[in-house]
């Protein structure tokens, strides 16, 4: 190339950057949506463009609905249109209901955070070579150094409710000799609490706790203590416990949805709660009520703040008791969840005490975008 012809391309390379600045720069911010209208729109535009079956949406502050939304069909196939009332597997948003579960023990005196979990449970979970206990906070921060091994993948049941106990499972998994057990695929290899990976099995393993703690099974705790003071009517942990119609799951195919049968896994208390976006409004205006719901007291005050403050900021600044900080600049906390053919997400502001959860039967959605313009929405009512 002449000098001349690399002079020429320059200048045209030149010519392209400025006109692209210039055209970025002319660009208007975008606009906020401040009606219903609006909002419903670009949330059909959005279930159109990322091929989502169903959508449900909410926002509210503190007990208020500002905004409910049930768009799509809960069943392609028998044309049958999403309501209110029909729940959506929520897949690691569950987490925070098995957190709730075992935080009511500890409003009750019955442990301290930073208390060995061995001291709790009927066998002990120690990660190989290690010296160093795991405790509760480790569990609820993913800092236990537990990790979600390949036996996971052998216990999914589909069209009904896994035949494996819980405990057994865990037993079985965490202890050495133990039918799943495997010390290098099943922990990681850091002392507990000194880096954060996370940890389905680790949040499973809470349940157990609550189990043995609590003297109940975590399915009756969570009905006693949770569902129904809160008045969550349509909020499930037993696949065989739902009568009615439950969304169904789908993956989309090149242009096709492929439903999945409904499932469940032996792990179930790490993602495998089904419920409704209303219902789970009733649960999480707990944290934007100083932890009261229904006239019901879910959680102490100083427990939901300690829900919401960074526990390991040495290591990962927007962890919570099992909540995440997961928009710093909109301060909002909370928690998503994928499984197979679903995808959910959820999050408030404690300052505003405004939140918004959305749902979807599509395992590839993403719902990031469209919970931030449905809390921004909800700052403008």
């Amino acid at each position: 190339m002449s000098i001349k012809q690399k002079f020429m391309s320059r200048v045209i390379c030149f010519s392209i950057a400025c006109f692209i600045l210039l055209t970025l720069g002319c660009k208007k911010d975008k606009e906020p949506i401040n009606t219903k209208e609006e909002l419903e729109s670009y949330l059909l535009e959005e279930m159109e463009t990322q091929n989502i079956p169903a959508l449900a949406t909410l926002v509210f502050k503190e007990d208020k609905v500002l905004f409910e939304s049930y768009e799509g069909h809960a069943n392609i196939d028998d044309n049958l249109l999403l309501s209110g009332s029909h729940p959506f597997l929520l897949a690691s948003m569950s987490k925070t209901i098995t957190a709730a579960a075992l935080l009511r023990l500890f409003d009750q005196g019955e442990f301290v955070l930073d208390d060995s979990i061995n001291n709790y449970l009927d066998f002990d979970v120690n990660v190989p070579g290690s010296e160093t206990p795991i405790t509760f906070r480790m569990l609820l921060t993913h800092t236990s150094g537990i990790a979600d091994g390949s036996a996971l993948d052998g216990q999914y049941y589909y069209g009904k409710d896994s035949p494996v106990e819980l405990d057994y499972f865990l037993e079985n998994y965490l202890v050495p000799g133990g039918e799943y057990y495997d010390k290098k695929e099943n922990f990681h290899d850091f002392e507990p609490g000194e880096d954060h990976e996370y940890s389905n099995i680790g949040s499973a393993l809470i349940a157990v706790l609550v189990e043995q703690i609590s003297g109940r099974s975590f399915n009756d705790f969570c009905k006693e203590e949770i569902f129904a003071p809160l008045g969550m009517t349509n909020t499930f942990w037993r696949l065989g416990e739902i009568d009615g119609v439950i969304v169904q799951p789908y993956n989309r195919v090149l242009t096709k949805y492929e439903e999945i049968e409904h499932y469940t896994f032996t792990d179930y208390p790490n993602g495998g709660l089904r419920s409704t976006a209303y219902d789970m409004h009733r649960f999480f205006q707990a944290y934007c009520n100083d932890g009261v719901s229904n006239g019901y007291v879910l959680l102490k005050p100083k427990t939901v703040k300690t829900v919401l403050t960074p526990q390991i900021p040495d290591l990962d600044a927007t962890v919570g008791l099992h909540m995440f900080l997961m928009d710093e600049d909109l301060e909002l906390w909370g928690h998503d969840g994928g499984e197979q053919g679903v995808a959910t997400i959820m999050a408030f502001n404690k300052s505003t005490n405004i939140g918004a959860i959305i749902l979807a039967n599509q395992g590839d959605a993403n719902l990031d975008e469209m919970l931030k313009e449905a809390y921004e929405f909800g700052e403008l009512q």
